[in-house]
């Protein structure tokens, strides 16, 4: 998912900060601690901004899946420990037939959406069709192309295609219910990462009702009834979220409340924190010496590894970056090393797409290593050199105070190294992703993050690259790496699947459709009573994968 906005530690909020909105004080968290297990527990934490939407079947950024997979729970979902995929709705895991095209799932007995309604397998199929539908235009449909008949369905284009035309496609998607307890996916081709699937946030049991009485506004609290673990109670928009503890979940959460201001500014963030207003906090940069220089909070830091890559991400539908050799030369005009050292100081330089630690990384992929000699002979040989197209150019990003000054250090890398001006455009968060998701919008380049939604490269390269991806709108296309990912994709022969993927990802850093800039890893702040946290390196909200284990002690 794109992390163009906020991520839930640290070092999306300075990638991507959004709307500045006041933080209130939380009386929850003043006060002693007991030890005591507090039934009425109530934390708050920050989001960053204004989530563009909750929309399960739409969304694509980590502050829109952050907010619905507090209320929602898929068939799957990962262990935090391991991140394999383990039943959530379900019952166990899925039933595989012999030629890995046909996925069974059993429904858990008793599942209830939050107002006590029964959760039936014909939910999870509307859920599942929906993200199909092309009158959904949601960002991650690409996730349901596997399954046979979705691709098909969702590329007609309403309007022009017949309503006939249209029940016809929607017929042949290989989703099928039977009874009230399972349901089962017959797929176009093997796909070993198809369990993972099951367990993001585009296939959850979205109700029919609620999203027909809501029409577009159906994410709004009074329709937006979900399955998980939270109910949203209330949406104060551009201020605050608020969840309640979902008492017809199967398992109830600890915390009664969780409470999600939206801050931009991360000095306001910190002050807010220290003043016992926010219950975590994602560390930056200009926190640290104060942080080393205090013994209290030194004691609260978690340090999380990282799933994440951020980029400097081209359209390559528009001059200058139509041309290989630009988009070559502003990847190697970079010193991500100095970036790290200077600006950043949380992550590690990035060369390739998928992270260390991950399937997939590639140690030797080195093309876009800097080279500022190499970057300007690439720039001079390029069809754009001396011309108005190098003198226009415009770098959109997400406006926040601190994001300013890592944007304005790229201005002058790429002032001293390749001899352009290049004009800063700021943006708030919700805009930038509003622009990143039309083809005819996205900007001519920008400061973007990916994060893994799950631990497999086919959710690096196909999901994002791949020409037919609708979650990227940059217009890179190459025949090469569509038939390298696709190929894995299928593979069932995992030191084969790795190979081929590995090939694409080379293809990746040449091509340059993003300059790579470093691998975040994390640290924040928790409050010491705040207890049963369990994090993982995908989390996409603090201790998501085993949320309804975290709770507060009581304080006198």
């Amino acid at each position: 998912m794109f992390a163009g906005r906020s991520w839930p530690l640290v070092t999306v909020l300075v990638v991507a900060a959004l709307l500045v909105a006041a933080c209130t004080s939380s009386p929850e968290t003043t006060g002693q601690q007991t030890g005591e297990i507090d039934t009425n527990g109530a934390i708050t934490t920050n989001t960053g901004g204004e989530p563009d939407t909750i929309d399960p079947q739409k969304e694509s950024f980590v502050n829109e899946v952050a907010q619905t997979m507090m209320v929602f729970e898929g068939l799957m979902t990962l262990d935090a420990k391991s991140l394999k995929p383990i039943p959530a709705a379900a019952k166990e895991d899925p039933k595989i037939s012999a030629d890995g095209l046909t996925y069974t799932f059993s429904l858990r007995d008793g599942l209830k959406y939050s107002d006590g309604s029964p959760v039936t397998a014909k939910d999870f199929a509307y859920g599942w069709t929906r993200l199909c539908d092309p009158v959904t235009a949601g960002d991650y449909a690409f996730t349901g192309y596997i399954i046979a008949g979705c691709e098909a369905w969702n590329t007609l284009v309403p309007g022009k295609a017949t309503p006939a035309e249209l029940r016809a496609a929607k017929d042949k998607v290989g989703i099928k219910v039977n009874g009230d307890k399972e349901i089962s996916f017959t797929l176009v081709e093997p796909a070993p990462y198809f369990t993972s699937i099951a367990g993001i946030w585009v296939g959850v049991p979205s109700r029919e009702s609620d999203v027909t009485k809501g029409g577009d506004r159906w994410t709004e609290p009074s329709t937006f009834i979900g399955n998980g673990p939270f109910k949203l109670a209330e949406w104060k928009h551009n201020d605050k979220l608020v969840f309640e503890r979902n008492d017809h979940y199967r398992t109830p959460a600890k915390l009664k409340k969780w409470t999600k201001v939206m801050i931009n500014d991360g000095a306001v963030a910190f002050a807010a924190y220290r003043g016992n207003e926010l219950d975590f906090y994602g560390v930056a940069a200009e926190d640290l010496r104060t942080i080393e220089g205090d013994p209290e909070l030194r004691s609260q830091v978690v340090d999380v590894g990282g799933s994440c890559t951020s980029t400097y991400l081209f359209n390559t539908k528009k001059p200058p970056f139509t041309d290989v050799k630009v988009r070559q030369a502003f990847a190697k005009s970079f010193d991500r090393e100095d970036y790290i050292k200077n600006v950043q100081k949380i992550g590690t330089p990035a060369l390739s797409f998928i992270p260390p630690g991950r399937p997939g990384y590639d140690p030797g992929d080195t093309f876009q290593k800097y080279d500022p000699a190499a970057a300007k002979a690439l720039l001079q040989s390029s069809s754009f050199f001396g011309k108005p197209e190098l003198t226009n150019l415009k770098f959109t990003y997400a406006t926040s105070p601190r994001g300013k000054t890592r944007v304005e250090w790229a201005q002058q890398q790429w002032k001293t190294n390749l001899g352009l001006d290049v004009a800063l455009d700021p943006v708030d968060g919700t805009t930038l992703a509003q622009l990143t998701k039309r083809a005819e919008t996205n900007p001519q380049f920008s400061f973007l993050g990916w994060c893994e939604d799950y631990p497999d490269p086919q959710d690096w390269l196909t999901t994002v690259f791949h020409s037919n991806s609708t979650v990227i709108k940059t217009g890179y296309s190459n025949s090469d790496f569509d038939k390298l990912t696709r190929d894995a994709d299928r593979e069932r022969d995992p030191v084969k699947r790795l190979d081929l993927y590995q090939k694409a990802s080379r293809l990746l850093s040449q091509d340059a459709p993003a300059a790579f800039l470093y691998y975040a890893s994390a640290k924040y702040l928790k409050k010491p009573w705040v207890k049963g946290v369990t994090d993982s390196t995908l989390d996409f909200e603090y201790g998501i994968y085993r949320i309804t284990d975290i709770y507060v002690t009581k304080r006198s």
